[in-house]
């Protein structure tokens, strides 16, 4: 099975508009798990790599294992795409970052001026999924 998992992650590797690539196989013959994360360059190949990895890699992969994947666990992302602040704001206000710990379950509010607060004398946050 790591062989299959290595031929997997060197298939999407040596695709050109791939950034990085990793799989991992896992499970038994009655239960076998796929776990591929593949990295575009670009945005525009995301597509791209979707249907290569669905409709010729996986199973090329089945067919060397002689086995279909129950479970498969694909991610798909785009290099430097992480929303990351350029600077943190309120680094050294070191009580903002615990206030929430008093009162876990009160809303936090976000204003321009103040950046990210919890506000103590309102009442809880609707935690529930309706």
């Amino acid at each position: 099975m790591q062989k299959i998992a290595s031929f997997g992650t060197e298939q999407c590797r040596l695709r050109s508009t791939v950034h990085s690539a990793i799989c991992t196989i896992q499970g038994t013959p009655e239960k076998l798990i796929v776990n591929l994360a593949c990295t575009a360059k670009s945005e525009e190949h995301v597509t791209e790599h979707m249907n290569f990895v669905n409709d010729t890699l996986l199973p090329q992969m089945e067919q060397l294992l002689g086995i279909q994947f129950e479970v498969r666990n694909l991610q798909f992302a785009v290099a430097g795409r992480e929303n990351l602040l350029a600077q943190p704001e309120h680094l050294h206000d070191g009580q903002r970052a615990t206030d929430w710990l008093a009162n876990p379950f009160i809303a936090p509010t976000l204003t321009p001026a103040q950046g990210l607060r919890v506000e103590t004398g309102g009442a809880h946050a609707d935690l529930s999924m309706a």
